[in-house]
C-alpha cells in the first residue's frame, strides 16, 4: 500500500490538472462596451458625502447603503431614476463624467433583457468570461477612477464573479439572491398608519 501511495497523488495531481484545464477552456471571453471612464475620480469624503446623507431621500440608509460600501455594482440599463440614485449613494455624484452615459441620448436603448450594465468603481476591467451561468469579470485594483460597462446577457438568472488577475474572489453578484437588495424591517411595536386611517402595531 504504502509503495503505491505517490502513484496515487501523482494520478489525482493529473487528473486536478485536466480538470482546471477543461474548466479554463469552457469558460468563454465575451466583448464589453466601456460607456463611462473616468481616471481620476475618487470617492467623496464623508463630509462631502454628507450632502446626500443629509437629504430626505436617502438619511435613513445612505451612510450603509450596498453603493456606498462597495465597489461593484449592477445597474438597470433602462431605467433613469436606479442610476441616479445610484450614483448619489455611491459618491459617483461627484464624478466629471456621467456614470449613467450608457443611457444618454443618442445612444442605443439596452434592454434588462438583453444587456448587463456594471459600475466598477476603483478597478478597470480587463476580461469578461461566461460559463453557463456565470460571468467572471477580471479586475485590476487603480488608485483613481471607475467605468461603467455593458455586456451581452446569455442567461435569464446570473451570477457575476468579480476577480483579480490571479483568480482571486472580490465579490459575488447572485441575481436570484441579489445583495444589494433593500430590506425593510419594521421594528415590533412600531405604529402604521393605514390607508383609512387605521393604527395598526407591527
Amino acid at each position: 500500500m504504502i509503495g503505491r501511495q505517490p502513484m496515487s497523488i501523482r494520478a489525482y495531481a493529473v487528473l486536478l490538472s485536466l480538470f482546471l484545464f477543461a474548466a479554463s477552456l469552457s469558460a468563454q471571453p465575451i466583448p464589453f462596451d466601456i460607456c463611462a471612464e473616468s481616471t481620476t475620480w475618487v470617492r467623496p469624503a464623508p463630509e462631502v458625502q454628507a450632502k446626500i446623507w443629509n437629504d430626505g431621500r436617502y438619511k435613513d440608509f445612505a451612510r450603509t447603503a450596498y453603493e456606498w460600501t462597495h465597489d461593484f455594482l449592477v445597474a438597470d440599463p433602462e431605467s433613469a431614476s436606479i442610476p441616479y440614485h445610484m450614483e448619489n449613494m455611491s459618491g459617483l455624484w461627484t464624478a466629471r463624467t456621467n456614470p449613467g452615459e450608457c443611457h444618454s441620448v443618442g445612444k442605443p436603448r439596452r434592454s434588462g433583457f438583453e444587456w448587463i450594465e456594471i459600475w466598477v468603481l476603483l478597478h478597470r476591467v480587463v476580461q469578461i468570461t461566461h460559463d453557463n451561468n456565470t460571468y467572471t469579470i477580471t479586475v485590476e485594483p487603480v488608485g483613481r477612477g471607475f467605468q461603467s460597462v455593458l455586456f451581452q446577457r446569455l442567461n435569464p438568472r446570473l451570477v457575476l464573479r468579480f476577480v483579480t488577475p490571479d483568480g482571486k474572489e472580490l465579490e459575488r453578484w447572485d441575481e436570484s439572491d441579489r445583495p444589494d437588495k433593500v430590506i425593510n424591517a419594521v421594528p415590533p411595536g412600531t405604529r402604521i398608519i393605514g390607508p383609512n386611517g387605521e393604527i395598526i402595531r407591527k
